[in-house]
């Protein structure tokens, strides 16, 4: 699944977002037991493709995609999207779609409070799908899609033609939607941060080749494909500092290693380091310690023999 997220905020907008039970049709209440589920065609065929900014009192609505593509629009943010994928919004969400023609998926509509609730492990599965509008790549390893497909063709042919024990039976159904859909975000989260930290070991490596070379932030952003605001969230993330912050700390450590480890002169180790003027590494290495490079020489050499001792 490609996924793309544009992060250019909306203008701010006094007209009212029409709130539905299901879109276009007016609002009213809805019973506990209250489940609609449709395919994406169904409503949006009709209207070129293109459903409108509204929002649902009370409802928790999944669209899926198996086939095709859409723009989704939820509250200010706004994201391209390739199947296949799911795409949890709770009430009052605001939402809009305009899909790529003949994309196929449905859409499954539920009482936030009644049917969608009624399950064991509700905490663990409303705190992952009830809370926050989520976008949730589908995994095409292990046919987690089809299996999602398949749950939500059975669910739609009890939807159309109910017996004995319905409401007992979507119960099951969703809730073994729900779980399906809890692992996928559980592992898109783990494969989210798998790749964070592969490009925060990359920065490190480069890093550890660049940092006598006195490289900026811009330029190791830019040997990474990365904007340096990116950039410094992943190391924020990973490392707790910023970029910059991952970079001087690897210059103070092999600055604090020569001081210690050998006898070359604050002038000459400055020069090694990178630095044009030795007085600016020692303001530098003051700045970072406390201690300029010299006396801070002579106490590690005291800490080394106490220890020795």
């Amino acid at each position: 699944m490609h996924l793309q997220k544009n992060h250019k905020s909306r203008p701010h907008q006094t007209v009212l977002t029409p709130t539905f039970a299901l879109y276009g049709e007016a609002q009213s209440a809805v019973s506990p037991e209250f489940i609609h589920i449709e395919e994406i065609s169904a409503r949006s065929a009709a209207r070129n493709w293109q459903i409108e900014s509204h929002t649902h009192e009370g409802l928790l609505q999944f669209l899926f995609i198996f086939s095709g593509a859409a723009r989704v629009r939820l509250d200010d943010e706004e994201w391209n999207l390739e199947s296949p994928l799911a795409v949890v919004i709770p009430p009052h969400v605001i939402h809009a779609f305009k899909f790529m023609p003949g994309t196929e998926g449905y859409v499954l509509t539920l009482d936030a409070d009644g049917l969608a609730s009624q399950a064991e492990d509700k905490a663990r599965m409303f705190s992952v799908l009830h809370s926050q509008a989520d976008v949730i790549a589908l995994s095409t390893n292990g046919q987690t899609a089809v299996r999602i497909r398949s749950l939500l063709e059975q669910i739609e042919a009890e939807f159309r033609s109910p017996g004995a024990a319905s409401t007992r039976l979507f119960v099951w159904l969703v809730r073994s939607l729900m779980l399906l859909l809890v692992r996928e975000r559980m592992r898109s989260e783990q494969t989210d941060n798998d790749h964070v930290k592969g490009l925060v070991d990359q920065f490190r490596d480069l890093v550890e080749q660049h940092y006598t070379a006195h490289w900026s932030v811009e330029h190791y952003a830019r040997a990474l494909n990365l904007t340096e605001g990116r950039l410094n969230r992943l190391c924020q993330r990973v490392c707790g500092q910023t970029a910059f912050g991952v970079i001087q700390a690897r210059l103070l450590l092999e600055a604090r290693r020569k001081l210690i480890y050998t006898g070359t002169s604050v002038t000459q180790l400055a020069y090694e380091l990178g630095f044009s003027d030795p007085a600016y590494f020692c303001r530098f290495f003051k700045k970072c310690t406390g201690l300029a490079p010299s006396r801070f020489r002579t106490h590690g050499a005291k800490t080394n023999a106490e220890s020795a001792n």
